[in-house]
């Protein structure tokens, strides 16, 4: 086997394992709480692939270099979709609005996939947490987003929230980035 064949495999196993990596991570939408999987994932196709190109070497097979090659290449290749499914990770997931009251900076986080919703004050602890205020139901309307959380009732019209207990006034609402 000559040299551009060889490349020309080494190009279609590199596409093939960016569709099938790319493929993989959309569908299985991983969220960050297993992100920690990268620490088995990487290991695994390292070995899997030196593991290929031994016993293609064993073959004598001129294709063993090139898993050889790609026992490095096929880790960072999935590292790299990985990294890029959390890029904008917050956007895929929910809408979010902010809004100030005094020296306090509040947070309306929508879920994109569920009809739940949460208020949290954001403004800077000392150990950087945040407070969870409401959590409910939100139900989305013609010209407005109902949240519902008990007995709590509120309302987004015009980006602008109503009912707010702290300050039952419009409060602007602000689109999160």
């Amino acid at each position: 086997m000559n040299s551009k064949k060889v490349t020309k495999y080494g190009i279609g196993l590199l596409v093939l394992q960016i569709i099938l990596f790319g493929f993989w991570t959309y569908q299985m939408e991983p969220d960050p709480s297993v992100s920690i999987g990268i620490v088995i994932i990487v290991p695994i196709l390292f070995v899997l692939n030196i593991i290929i190109g031994i016993l293609l070497n064993f073959f004598k097979s001129k294709l063993s270099n090139l898993f050889l090659i790609n026992s490095f290449v096929c880790p960072l290749i999935f590292f790299g979709i990985w990294n890029l499914w959390f890029l904008n990770y917050d956007d895929r997931i929910s809408e979010r609005f902010d809004f100030v009251i005094g020296k306090k900076n509040y947070e309306i986080s929508l879920s994109k996939k569920t009809d739940y919703f949460s208020i949290s004050d954001m403004t800077n602890q000392p150990n950087g947490s945040t407070t969870g205020l409401y959590f409910g139901k939100y139900e989305r309307k013609t010209d407005s987003i109902k949240l519902t959380d008990g007995d709590t009732k509120m309302y987004i019209v015009e980006k602008k929230l109503i009912g707010f207990p702290e300050k039952p006034n419009k409060i602007e609402l602000t689109e999160s980035e």
